[in-house]
């Protein structure tokens, strides 16, 4: 079967950075488009295990995310998540942002029991590897809490919440991390009744 010759090694991260800079910038579905095209290059130039294919796909899934087109956004999040873990290990940072995200991308799925394991799942592996107070490891605390608590499950995930606004301490006062916890601690003790 032809195939059209990839645009090299150079081009190829070029325009990976390309399709990074409109995701950044919040243009997502041009982001998509990109990212999709780029996928087969990247595979085939840098092979299905590098660090920026498994980037590729992790950046995909939060494209698709940011869509809310969840099923694919699950789908590619997983692709992502096993790759990483087969590449780097459980327990690597990278491995752990792609669990990350597809942890939450689960959650908004709607498949509950798998978003909570998969997210305080990674919640701990951060916390081990980074430390429990690292604003990756808040951040997957803040994602299950609340993910928890709009599941019904109160007393988990204000539990989860305020553990991390503790945590959450040490962060410089006005880092978006801390402002997130606060601000979502705060919603969710109102609407507890506290």
């Amino acid at each position: 079967m032809w195939r059209r010759g990839g645009p090299g090694r150079s081009g190829l991260r070029r325009q990976l950075r390309t399709a990074r800079a409109l995701f950044d910038t919040g243009d997502f579905a041009a982001a998509e488009v990109l990212l999709r095209r780029l996928l087969p290059d990247c595979e085939a130039e840098l092979g299905r295990d590098h660090q920026e294919t498994i980037g590729l796909l992790n950046t995909l899934g939060s494209a698709l995310y940011q869509q809310r087109k969840v099923d694919a956004s699950v789908r590619i999040a997983r692709q992502a998540t096993d790759r990483a873990e087969l590449a780097w290990g459980p327990d690597h940072p990278r491995t752990l942002d792609c669990a990350h995200n597809l942890g939450a991308a689960l959650a908004i799925q709607g498949a509950a029991d798998e978003s909570f394991s998969v997210l305080d799942r990674t919640w701990q592996r951060r916390a081990a590897r980074l430390g429990p107070g690292h604003e990756s490891t808040l951040t997957t605390a803040l994602t299950l809490g609340a993910t928890l608590f709009a599941a019904g499950l109160h007393h988990d995930g204000l539990t989860v919440l305020r553990q991390a606004h503790a945590q959450s301490q040490a962060l410089a006062a006005g880092h978006p991390v801390r402002a997130d916890i606060a601000e979502n601690l705060r919603i969710v003790e109102r609407n507890a009744g506290y």
